[in-house]
């Protein structure tokens, strides 16, 4: 998961680079990196500390530039975005893993975050096949007019049908509540979406089409991930709220 985020970290700062700005590279990647390993290792509370100093860290970097012609602020601005999109809302999968380090291991954590997986993996399918057969409406149109309202629909049902089943399976000890697994696919529904959203829209902003080119034809890491981004913070606090293992009573 931490090699994931830094490769996402580095094909963010690489792009925003070729795109004329000079962000603060290695501390933004730092801090990406660190996110997930503090809010594992010490939990939530670490996670402003992350901000607050490698926001600190990177004023220092502008600071000691020769001249207001690095762009101290708006540079700043695209380094605490890259930092607080990828490394900040990425570390809350390393805060659902850490869950299952709780009561001698649970599986908390790692049922959550492959349920969260298997529905953001639906999601994307959902949304593809029948915005491709039938999206005549634009979700967003100037964002991306290939992203249709039906697409949408088509990804939420097709979300919630993969929760039903595997409710119907009983396949994860955590989540054995089918309406806990339904605010789940609902969640997952909403915010995957969002987070694709959010990188098309950096991306036109940018006027590039994708951030990376590790997998030919479908971009890179943060390409294949952004709805991760979004999903993951909205995912951990349903967690905290429905505390789903309690369904759960041993045979």
């Amino acid at each position: 998961m931490v090699v994931l985020l830094a490769l996402a970290g580095f094909e963010y700062f690489g792009k925003v680079s070729e795109n004329g700005h000079r962000p603060a590279i290695a501390p933004g990647l730092a801090a990406i990196v660190s996110a997930p390993l503090a809010a594992y290792w010490v939990g939530e509370g670490a996670l402003p500390l992350v901000i607050v100093f490698s926001f600190m860290v990177g004023a220092m970097s502008f600071i000691g530039a020769r001249s207001i012609e690095s762009g101290p602020m708006p540079n700043m601005a695209i380094t605490s975005l890259g930092i607080t999109w990828i490394g900040i809302m990425g570390a809350y999968a390393a805060l659902m893993l850490d869950w299952s380090n709780f009561g001698g291991g649970t599986p908390w954590g790692t049922d959550t975050l492959v349920i969260t997986a298997i529905g953001i993996v639906a999601n994307d399918v959902g949304a593809y096949f029948v915005g491709s057969a039938f999206g005549r409406t634009p979700l967003r149109g100037w964002i991306s007019p290939a992203k249709s309202v039906e697409g949408f629909l088509g990804g939420t049902i097709l979300t919630l049908l993969v929760m039903v089943i595997l409710g119907l399976q009983d396949v994860f000890d955590t989540w054995s509540s089918m309406s806990h697994l339904l605010m789940l696919g609902i969640v997952i529904s909403i915010f995957a979406p969002l987070g694709d959203l959010t990188e098309s829209m950096f991306k036109r902003n940018l006027d590039v089409k994708d951030f990376g080119t590790l997998v030919k034809g479908h971009g890179g890491v943060l390409d294949r991930f952004d709805g991760f981004l979004f999903t993951l913070p909205a995912v951990y606090y349903l967690f905290l709220v429905v505390e789903p293992w309690t369904a759960f009573t041993p045979s």
